[in-house]
């Protein structure tokens, strides 16, 4: 039995939805199997941006594009403590996680991390940090006959991130702790081993964030003020109490976390300068507008997470379809930054797309939608764009062979990434990269 549908035009509205939805197979192991296409495969056969379709066992409005963003972050009909499985939410963003708040309680939160994640002076000193230890990481790379990128990014951000916490950690920890990091993120797109792995990683690893934050309110550590081992460990919830130690454990990774992630979009970046040659010279000076373009189209044409998922607040009526209360409203990420209606020839690396405008928070939602100031979209965007930036320009300025090798990422695969994790050998920095190494450390 095959999925039946109302057919619309592409932005079409006919009336309520005529789907008889007790009949639907669940299509979770498909999604599974088909990965980022799932969605838009359906979209483009039935000639719609919104259908109707069993998933994780309930009706789901399965929808992409500008104003199904806007639908998706519409805090009077839909809610936004996002329905992720529980497997998920447990391995990937830890139980009683800002991402599973909402309301009151969840912006109260959400404030803390924007008051390290967006604050221009904690921007700065990150990114200070970063240029540092990837110049440092690169300097490794010339004594070593062949690295693979996506490897190396994980050690490397993952040294920026417990830095720029106010992280204690020898380098030897911090290299376990970054490749833990980076296992919770790769679990997320499986039930099978993947996930296992990552469940692993994060039971090794949010009792040593729990000891972080004991030893802060104990006072066997003082990390720098405003950093965000000092700003999570003494941040009071809504009642006017430190959050518990494990919660603050969890917070603490959501804050680290995310800056391991950076490695699968530090990896596109290096395939699209290989790809798209032209772009080294016009990056390698450090024009900010155009480094920012370029973060941006990778992350709007590279795949990262698949769709977001939530349920709706109360019954409202949306392009034909009745949305009872508690149904469940999928927005397909890749599928609404590969839309043809909002990006022409979506399958094309161009970064002009960006150069002298700012993203349409509904159209660009590599991150989510809105403002991360009122709603879900990611609080650490501004800090993805920023290493991005940083690798970017890193990239630029160095000289490296590239092997033959398999680049390919598998669209089945969630997260994906090149297979071979990009290697490069004969690794040669600029000469104003050997002179930063060679410094004094600030």
């Amino acid at each position: 039995m095959t999925e039946q549908r109302q057919r619309l035009g592409p932005r079409g509205d006919t009336g309520h939805s005529t789907i008889p939805t007790r009949r639907l197979l669940d299509r979770t192991v498909a999604f599974l199997a088909e990965g980022y296409t799932f969605f838009v495969r359906r979209f483009e056969r039935w000639g719609t941006d919104a259908f109707e379709m069993r998933l994780l066992g309930r009706t789901a409005l399965c929808t992409r594009g500008r104003e199904a963003a806007q639908l998706f972050y519409d805090r009077s009909r839909v809610r936004h403590a996002r329905m992720v499985p529980r497997p998920i939410r447990r391995t990937l963003f830890g139980e009683g996680a800002v991402h599973l708040l909402d309301g009151a309680e969840h912006r109260h939160r959400k404030a803390m991390f924007l008051s390290v994640t967006a604050d221009p002076a904690a921007l700065a000193a990150l990114s200070e940090i970063a240029a540092d230890r990837w110049n440092a990481a690169a300097s490794r790379w010339e004594t070593t006959e062949g690295v693979a990128l996506f490897d190396e990014a994980v050690v490397t951000l993952g040294e920026i991130a417990f830095a720029w916490a106010g992280i204690p950690v020898e380098r030897a920890e911090a290299v376990s702790r970054a490749r833990d990091l980076a296992q919770i993120v790769d679990s997320f797109g499986s039930f099978g081993p993947r996930q296992v792995r990552g469940r692993m990683a994060r039971w090794r690893t949010e009792p040593w964030a729990w000891r972080l934050i004991r030893g802060v309110r104990a006072g066997e550590l003082d990390p720098p003020a405003g950093s965000p081992l000092q700003v999570v460990a003494s941040h009071r919830d809504l009642d006017g109490e430190l959050l518990d130690p494990r919660t603050a454990a969890v917070e603490l990774l959501n804050i680290v976390r995310p800056i391991v992630a950076v490695s699968w979009f530090v990896t596109f970046a290096a395939l699209a300068l290989q790809t798209h040659p032209e772009w080294r010279a016009r990056l390698a000076d450090g024009d900010e507008d155009l480094l920012e373009a370029f973060a941006h189209e990778v992350r709007r044409l590279y795949p990262f997470a698949p769709a977001l998922a939530d349920r709706a607040r109360r019954d409202f009526h949306w392009r034909g379809h009745r949305v009872p209360r508690r149904r469940m409203i999928v927005l397909d990420v890749y599928g609404t930054c590969h839309d043809p209606a909002l990006w022409p020839d979506p399958q094309r690396f161009d970064p002009e797309r960006f150069v002298g405008r700012e993203p349409d928070p509904f159209a660009f939602v590599p991150h989510g939608g809105g403002d991360p100031a009122t709603g879900h979209r990611c609080a650490g965007e501004r800090v993805t764009v920023e290493l991005l930036k940083g690798a970017t320009l890193l990239l630029t300025r160095l000289n490296y062979d590239v092997p033959r090798q398999d680049l390919r990422f598998p669209l089945t695969r969630m997260p994906t990434r090149p297979r071979s994790g990009f290697v490069i050998a004969n690794v040669r920095r600029a000469a104003a990269l050997r002179a930063r190494h060679a410094a004094p450390s600030r």
